[in-house]
């Protein structure tokens, strides 16, 4: 079916005249961002009510649902209305104009929409990084004057912090950390310079993996601690093998924390994907609204002609 398209006399043709109305875009996305914000208020206002912490054991139960839903409801609203608008102002003269204007007023909506959550979100992140960093600074200040000039054994902590972090069930076998079950372990609290070369085998991965560093291990265990060469393999073997446990326990924890993050980015996404595709629908069908409102006004103020 053909589309009339009526124009008034003095207008130009459809093919020169204009067909982005940046001003309307922009009424479109002010009147976007108040009705979301009115709406939300209105949730917010409609959610603290419901709340009664005074009868119910649980009040928050189902508080982030309904705060989800209304958020997307709300959205859908109000990008409507502000491409209704976008559409009714843009002066197109046919509604597929309309529709454009309402996708343009959806697409800035939401790029406002990012750019105010990531501001807001850096603020916040920023803020809390400043504040471990500090607290973290003035833990480190403390535990430095307390080890005086001891270089061996301030070497072999920071290298044991860096351990711990990349395999937090290893952390009683590491020189330094406390509870060690190993001999060589604890031999190593008692000889820094034992200690950061077990630290140092460590980090590579375990004396399987690092046979120079085994060797040295072995070396300094025969030599400064009066043992003979079979001892002292099988000291730093059955560390190894502790080691290689603790790992392999660490890595499964690992994989099975990563397997849940990337269900959770997964799922997070489709949901965001979803969301959007719907916003996009809901102003291609307001902005399409706004523009056959202009163009069946114009029709019925046209004259008939014989």
């Amino acid at each position: 079916m053909n589309e009339q398209v009526y124009v008034e006399p003095g207008r130009p043709a459809p093919s020169l005249a204009r067909r982005v109305s940046w001003g309307a875009i922009f009424a479109g996305l002010i009147v976007t961002i108040v009705v979301q914000l009115m709406l939300s208020l209105l949730g917010a206002a409609i959610g603290a009510a419901a709340v009664d912490p005074m009868r119910e054991q649980d009040p928050t139960k189902g508080l982030a649902m309904g705060s989800a839903i209304w958020l997307v409801v709300s959205g859908l609203i109000s990008i409507w209305v502000g491409s209704c608008v976008a559409g009714r102002l843009s002066g197109g003269p046919r509604r597929a104009d309309g529709l454009l204007h309402g996708i343009v007023t959806w697409s800035a909506a939401t790029l406002a929409t990012l750019f105010l959550v990531a501001t807001t979100a850096g603020a916040l992140l920023g803020g809390t990084g400043a504040l471990l960093s500090k607290l973290m600074s003035g833990q480190s200040g403390q535990g430095g004057g307390g080890q005086g000039g001891e270089g061996g054994q301030g070497a072999m902590s920071a290298a044991s912090d860096q351990i711990k972090q990349a395999f937090p069930e290893a952390g009683t076998l590491i020189p330094g950390g406390g509870g060690g079950d190993s001999q060589l372990s604890t031999l190593a609290k008692q000889d820094p310079k034992l200690g950061a070369a077990l630290a140092k085998m460590q980090a590579k991965g375990g004396a399987s993996k690092s046979p120079q560093d085994r060797e040295q291990v072995v070396s300094m265990l025969t030599t400064q601690h009066n043992m003979d060469q079979q001892q002292a393999a099988g000291m730093v073997d059955q560390w190894d093998q502790q080691f290689q446990q603790a790992k392999g326990k660490t890595e499964q924890k690992a994989r099975q924390v990563g397997d849940v993050a990337a269900r959770g980015i997964s799922k997070g996404a489709t949901t965001g994907f979803i969301a959007l595709l719907l916003g996009l629908l809901v102003a291609a069908w307001g902005g399409w609204l706004g523009a056959s409102s202009v163009a069946r006004d114009r029709l019925q103020t046209a004259p008939t002609t014989a």
